[in-house]
């Protein structure tokens, strides 16, 4: 990043990259905030005016201030927290374990309607209790005790009884997509796009995925063995067309290519618009369109190819992490705003890559 622009976001906030967890800087906000709404914070008397995960938290900030950061422990005495304030706080009254047991039943039964914990997002409630933030205050804790202890705590074994991967070893976002692609795999129209493409990931990836991350996808049947097997059980026409289409999907991740487009020599996107057409009046063999289904599922969409070619482009940067262009980045924001006109295929695979309705 610029030197200037790093001038500028401290300029805006000088704790912005704080060198201790950005969870703790949010909790610290919101406590900054109490007490400009509220008044003092009173710890002798167990933060009686916060509601009850903020109190616990700045109670444990009092039981751990020794091992604070110096940075914390000022921003603390600026909110009526100095040595001699913590020295004095008192735990929440609230029994903690009751408070646990019901914020665990909470758990069991987003659970039990989703078959997991990890599709909770940081805004989920449940039972009028937000969920997917406690959730991800518990994985930062567990994570913490891990590294100090090696082992996990009472709360972390009680929530893997519910799910065993609610924290899992790697990165959440890699739990997510393989929850949605077991979802996914029984849906009679079919696995969408976005799943299709990181099960190829997955094959691509295999030799550095970890045991257990293998073990989950094997029981899902996505191995690279399997890919193959059902690669060679397939028979397709002979048509230098499909063989072309296969060989750019192969490299590409799908067809939405313009129309001229040349793989190989060859004019696949010429040949492409050809079959389109062919496919909607009806006159295309069904031994090609289902070639070409099996080859990337959106070839011929109910929906403009533009829009479909554009997609891709969006979807590419999403996965690459690269920025939009001013152009994409108006196309996305108009996907948003007509988000109620979209098929709902459409409204899907925009979903899959972060895109949603204003």
């Amino acid at each position: 990043m610029p030197p200037e622009h790093v001038a500028e976001l401290e300029a805006l906030d000088p704790w912005w990259r704080p060198p201790w967890t950005v969870m703790w800087q949010r909790f610290y906000y919101q406590a900054r905030d109490h007490t400009r709404a509220h008044g003092a914070l009173r710890p002798e008397h167990g933060f009686p005016t916060t509601r009850f995960g903020l109190g616990e938290w700045l109670y444990n900030q009092c039981a751990g201030y020794d091992t604070l950061h110096p940075g914390q422990q000022r921003l603390l005495a600026s909110i009526g927290l100095t040595p001699e304030a913590v020295r004095a706080a008192r735990p929440r009254r609230k029994h903690m374990a009751t408070h646990f047991q019901s914020v665990l039943a909470c758990a069991r039964a987003f659970a039990d309607a989703h078959g997991t914990l990890v599709t909770a997002t940081t805004d989920t409630v449940q039972d009028g209790l937000k969920l997917g933030q406690w959730l991800s205050n518990q994985r930062s804790k567990d994570r913490a005790r891990q590294l100090r202890h090696g082992s996990p705590s009472p709360r972390a074994l009680a929530l893997s009884a519910i799910d065993p991967w609610w924290n899992p070893p790697w990165d959440l976002a890699w739990q997510r997509a393989c929850t949605r692609a077991r979802t996914t795999q029984t849906r009679p129209h079919g696995v969408p796009a976005d799943v299709r493409t990181w099960i190829r990931a997955q094959h691509a990836a295999w030799p550095h995925l970890r045991p257990q991350q293998q073990q989950l996808l094997t029981d899902l049947d996505i191995t690279p063995e399997a890919a193959a097997r059902r690669r060679t059980s397939r028979v397709y026409p002979v048509s230098p067309g499909l063989a072309h289409a296969r060989a750019y999907a192969a490299l590409h991740g799908h067809l939405s290519c313009s129309k001229d487009t040349r793989h190989d020599g060859f004019a696949l996107g010429d040949w492409l618009v050809q079959t389109r057409r062919k496919a909607r009046q009806g006159r295309l063999a069904p031994t090609t369109s289902q070639a070409l289904d099996t080859i990337a599922p959106w070839w011929n969409p109910p929906w403009p190819s533009i829009w479909q070619r554009i997609y891709e482009q969006a979807k590419l940067n999403h996965h690459t992490g690269q920025a939009h262009s001013p152009a994409l980045q108006r196309w996305t924001e108009q996907q948003r705003t007509r988000w109620n006109t979209l098929h709902h295929t459409q409204r899907e695979l925009l979903s899959g890559i972060g895109i949603h309705p204003v």
